[in-house]
């Protein structure tokens, strides 16, 4: 995961640490915000600003426990941003980043999501990086929970906190890949327990995306090599069925009785 410690620096995070601490004082959060992005009327800077904020957002969701309130809370700023005014130019006009609007469209979230997004499955990874990487899917899958219905339906007006990608993305790194190869035990869990939470939070999404057969453009979906002889290009009830009887294979292989509970808890979920 490429979130570098010099986050805890930037104004935007101690703006959001401040805001995790009083999770009511929404308003003033996107105030304090708005006023730190705006600042300059350099787009550079304003690009610079958005960056800060959401690699801040994303470093605060992996040091905050999967099932702590303050993810909640994370998820909740992100919701309201995305209803939120626009903030407007010198000339009035609706301040727009590559046609998306800040905040409504939360420009630059994606790229600093992809960023993130790299875990080293390659290498055995001690338990502060296991935890976080399984944090991370957390939010990332509450995230989408509220901008997708148990339908497979996108909620209006929450488009912007669609990451299902990211949920096909660890299920085929956990579930469509040799489980066997991986360096080490932390390794294994932290890849099934990111498999896990996002069952978790938004089983009846991914449930709903499978069964309405939700595809993506090219093959940023396909299969894993497990199943690489399936045509996947997103989600669908086989997928769903696959998953399902690998995340109850992978359930022996994982080590750590906490993430052991949370394989559980999904295979119930999947079983509904």
């Amino acid at each position: 995961m490429n979130i570098s410690h010099e986050v805890t620096e930037y104004e935007e995070y101690k703006i959001l640490s401040s805001y995790l601490a009083n999770p009511d004082e929404t308003d003033a959060t996107l105030q304090h915000l708005t006023a730190c992005a705006t600042s300059s009327h350099s787009k550079d800077e304003l690009e610079t600003h958005l960056g800060r904020s959401w690699n801040s957002v994303l470093y605060l969701s992996t040091q905050q426990p999967h099932a702590s309130k303050q993810q909640d809370s994370l998820v909740r700023l992100l919701q309201t941003l995305t209803t939120a005014p626009s903030p407007k130019d010198t000339n009035g006009k609706e301040i727009e980043i590559d046609g998306s609007k800040v905040w409504q469209g939360l420009p630059y979230f994606g790229l600093a999501a992809r960023e993130c997004w790299n875990f080293p499955s390659d290498k055995e990874v001690d338990t502060k990086t296991r935890d976080a990487w399984i944090n991370v899917n957390a939010f990332v899958a509450r995230m989408t929970a509220v901008a997708v219905n148990e339908h497979g339906g996108e909620r209006q007006d929450h488009g912007a906190l669609d990451y299902s990608l990211y949920g096909i993305w660890s299920l085929r790194s956990a579930l469509e890949e040799e489980r066997e190869k991986l360096p080490g035990k932390h390794t294994i869990d932290a890849s099934v327990g990111a498999a896990a939470v996002w069952i978790i939070y938004a089983g009846p999404t991914l449930k709903g995306l499978s069964d309405s057969n939700k595809t993506y453009s090219g093959k940023v979906a396909k299969p894993g090599s497990k199943f690489k002889d399936q045509e996947w290009r997103g989600y669908t009830k086989e997928r769903w069925q696959a998953w399902k009887e690998e995340l109850t294979q992978a359930k022996s292989l994982v080590q750590d009785g906490n993430i052991q509970n949370l394989v559980q808890q999904a295979l119930e979920i999947m079983k509904q």
